[in-house]
């Protein structure tokens, strides 16, 4: 099987469609005529995880965040064109010293159904929907503390520490969950506001949206990007596996590459 038999049975799973329009998904990088040895499926294909899949024969990468780190002018600092950033550099050198193919699922996962959305409610143990939409959900919980629900998340999305803002006793009811990178736009928090939640329930934020959140009366509790998403990755990695049973598939944790002092 190749590696465009490959990504079409990816796509069949989270169809293009379900992604937003301008959002890069699919084959990425690498031959499409490459003979598939194997998938690794993971959040973002950091250095580890590319050399992690070699080792393992797994030639196809499955990855739901970019795999090259794209480049813009800026009048803070200077900047590096896309090609010379060492970063992608030591990437493009171990996915072409072992006929590697990359290829992503975004946007056109997040929303699809049992995507990444679904599986951190999932992961999180909620099920009863306030407010339903495409990529961004409100949940009914049974009432608990903001500290309760703190812990809660981060024992269930198994994450070392979470960053909470508001009072830790407040009572909680109604969560709104922005899993991955969606607290890192501060209009975030209006989403949670127009649901009626009592707390909001990120992977990562900025601090404008801890501050907005925290303004406008709301709980705000931190996981992580990666560990509000892997749920959904390794739900990818076993539909995939399901999908193609005469391929090892594998899922690889990215994981975090700091310490908490």
């Amino acid at each position: 099987m190749n590696a465009r038999e490959v990504e079409s049975v990816i796509l069949d799973i989270a169809p293009l469609e379900n992604g937003m329009e301008g959002d890069p998904n699919g084959l990425l990088y690498g031959d499409p005529a490459t003979e598939i040895t194997g998938v690794a499926v993971t959040w973002t294909p950091t250095v580890k995880v590319l050399s992690e899949a070699a080792a393992h024969g797994l030639n196809c990468v499955l990855t739901h965040e970019i795999p090259f780190f794209s480049t813009t002018q800026s009048n803070w600092f200077r900047t590096l064109p896309e090609d010379e950033k060492p970063h992608n550099i030591a990437r493009k050198a171990i996915l072409d010293a072992h006929n590697m193919v990359a290829v992503r699922s975004h946007s056109n996962w997040d929303g699809t159904p049992g995507g990444i959305m679904d599986s951190c409610a999932d992961a999180l143990g909620f099920t009863e929907y306030a407010h339903k939409a495409p990529y961004c959900c409100t949940y009914r919980i049974q009432p608990t503390t903001l500290a309760e629900l703190a812990n809660h998340a981060k024992l269930r999305l198994a994450v070392p520490t979470v960053r909470v803002a508001g009072d830790p006793a407040m009572q909680v009811e109604v969560i709104t969950v922005h899993y991955g990178g969606l607290a890192q736009q501060f209009i975030s928090i209006d989403e949670a506001v127009v649901a009626g939640a009592d707390a909001i329930i990120c992977g990562e934020a900025l601090d404008y949206s801890f501050r907005a959140a925290v303004d406008a009366g709301l709980g705000f509790i931190e996981t992580s990007h990666i560990n509000s998403e892997n749920p959904g990755m390794r739900t990818f990695a076993r539909l995939v596996g399901e999908r193609l049973p005469d391929l090892p598939v594998r899922f690889i944790d990215a994981g975090m590459p700091w310490v908490f002092f």
